[in-house]
């Protein structure tokens, strides 16, 4: 009998101890989940929603298998969703098995434009096929969208791999028991043969011996089925997406390293057109005030080489992204950036029209020295795009603009309405010093200024705003009139080299653009004050 447990011990050692080394090799778990999704003509987009790379813990991949160059964006679903619009697409939704995605396919329109420059992602990344993204995030309500150059299939295959963990706790207790058995099977086998020789009845143990080994057949090849059983995997539910859910409230329109991203390419492109004069390329990222007044300095400076262009975009440090929260379109957001080689600090306004268009410079002002911005609301937040008539304030944002040019005309007796400003000051010291120098040929001089139609106004932290606006002026130098007749005015550069002449008895008319900003508080915190403001030389005409 001894025999017997000594050889029951011995199997059950080198089953257990077995057992735990195949676990740790041919046995050992894999450390990754991988489902894939084999993909029949799934459309020139295919996005990936928000949870879907954190379906299990820890770290996961992206992998998107294609031809030619494969895109992978990152966006809210919210703005990924209006950024695909009608457009064909496949959706990764969720898993049919733990090896395989569940893609739901959406018709459409066929094309779309190539997703790789578009100014909606907060990320995106471009590349030769297979491209791969990780991700070790929350899900928040980030979505991915995949694609090739909007017309062709945006992947062949999208496979989502998630690392798990592939401890084997059983392993190393295995093989410690499974040695403990067998040690225990050495010592009773020992103490059998040493106790067998003294036993008279030799054959008769030895056949008792035979008799009970072949009883304990069965339980041997128990043994390893109970072992596996115990320790083989149990089916389970597969995990569904759980994504932050849908915001309540506007969000933020950009992030900081979109607002980067953003202005350097405004500022390549800009710096383009102004190398070459050229309004086409101009309008790829320039609207609004800003893109008419450097269009007509374009014209001024192909025929007056001397006259200078507008400031460059302020593009080598953002200090300040000032950005608007909303849903809908068309979005703006406000940046604060310097510019090493002017030293100058400007506050640009972007507008984007739709989801998919590029955000354009709509608005670019030289902050005034000693001109500061209000607290505002931290770029996650975002901050509350008011209209031209909002109300609140100590003027609506489209008054301010209106009694700003008021106050620049010459004899206005509205300047008390703003604070001290040099920009006001320089203008009213030019016109008096050109009203008396004209004076003495009995010429005049005469200022108008024009608001523009169009304002952008955001909230700040105090309930106050800050408003920016366009301003057209005209100044128009009248010789002498005496009996029906003129006196001669002499033109000035570079008007000259527009008009084609040097000396007039006619009227000389000059244009200017302004674009001007202001810190406006709110009812009864004070006056509007002007801080930053970009001019050029639009026109000239005599009339």
């Amino acid at each position: 009998m001894r025999y017997v447990f000594a050889v029951i011990f011995m199997v059950l050692g080198v089953v257990l101890g077995g057992f735990g080394i195949l676990q740790k090799t041919v046995l050992a778990p894999s450390d990754t989940i991988t489902a894939t999704a084999d993909l029949d003509s799934p459309g020139p987009l295919v996005v990936v929603d928000p949870g879907m790379l954190n379906l299990y813990p820890g770290p996961a991949r992206l992998t998107v298998e294609g031809t030619g160059d494969v895109t992978i964006a990152q966006a809210s679903k919210e703005n990924v969703d209006a950024w695909v619009g009608d457009t064909a697409h496949t959706e990764i939704t969720g898993l049919t098995s733990e090896s395989a995605l569940k893609a739901e396919k959406s018709d459409g329109k066929d094309s779309a434009p190539n997703p790789a420059a578009a100014d909606l992602w907060t990320s995106v990344q471009t590349g030769a096929a297979p491209q791969t993204l990780d991700w070790d995030q929350d899900a928040g309500r980030t979505a991915f969208l995949i694609g090739t150059d909007g017309k062709s299939d945006a992947a062949q295959q999208v496979s989502i791999s998630w690392q798990k963990d592939a401890a084997t706790p059983w392993a190393v207790p295995l093989m410690v028991a499974g040695g403990i058995a067998f040690l225990i099977g050495l010592v009773l086998l020992f103490m059998g043969i040493r106790r067998g020789r003294r036993e008279r009845r030799r054959r008769t143990a030895r056949q008792e011996r035979r008799r009970k080994l072949a009883e304990t057949g069965a339980a041997f090849a128990v043994v390893p089925a109970l072992a596996l059983a115990g320790c083989g995997a149990q089916s389970q539910e597969l995990p569904e997406p759980s994504p932050a859910d849908k915001p309540s409230t506007a969000t933020a329109v950009i992030d900081d390293g979109q607002a980067e991203r953003i202005l350097h390419s405004a500022s390549e492109a800009v710096a383009q057109a102004d190398s070459n004069l050229s309004s086409k390329t101009l309008e790829t990222r320039a609207s609004g005030p800003f893109g008419a007044l450097r269009k007509k300095a374009y014209a001024v400076k192909k025929k007056a080489k001397d006259v200078d262009l507008p400031p460059a975009l302020a593009a080598d440090s953002i200090t300040l992204n000032y950005t608007s929260a909303t849903d809908a379109w068309p979005r703006v957001t406000t940046l604060v950036a310097e510019d090493s080689d002017s030293g100058q600090t400007q506050l640009i306004v972007l507008k984007q029209d739709t989801a998919r268009s590029d955000y354009k410079v709509w608005s670019q002002s030289v902050l005034l020295s000693g001109s500061q911005i209000p607290e505002v609301n931290d770029a996650r937040q975002g901050s509350t795009l008011l209209g031209a008539d909002a109300s609140g304030l100590a003027k609506t944002p489209q008054d301010t603009v209106s009694a700003y040019a008021k106050a620049l005309a010459v004899g206005s007796k509205s300047g008390g309405e703003f604070g001290d400003d040099d920009y006001a000051k320089q203008v009213k010291k030019s016109l008096e010093d050109q009203k008396k120098a004209l004076a003495e040929g009995n010429a005049t001089i005469d200022a108008k200024y024009t608001p523009g139609k169009n304002v952008v106004a955001q909230q700040t932290a105090d309930g106050g705003a800050v408003v920016v606006g366009s301003m057209t002026s005209t100044r128009t130098i009248s010789p002498e009139s005496t009996g029906g007749r003129s006196g001669t005015l002499s033109v000035p550069k570079p008007q000259s080299e527009l008009v084609k002449e040097t000396s007039t008895s006619k009227k000389l008319k000059t244009d200017y653009a302004e674009i001007v900003a202001f810190v406006v508080p709110k009812k009864g915190g004070g006056k509007p004050q002007l801080i930053g403001v970009t001019e050029a030389m639009t026109g000239a005409e005599l009339t």
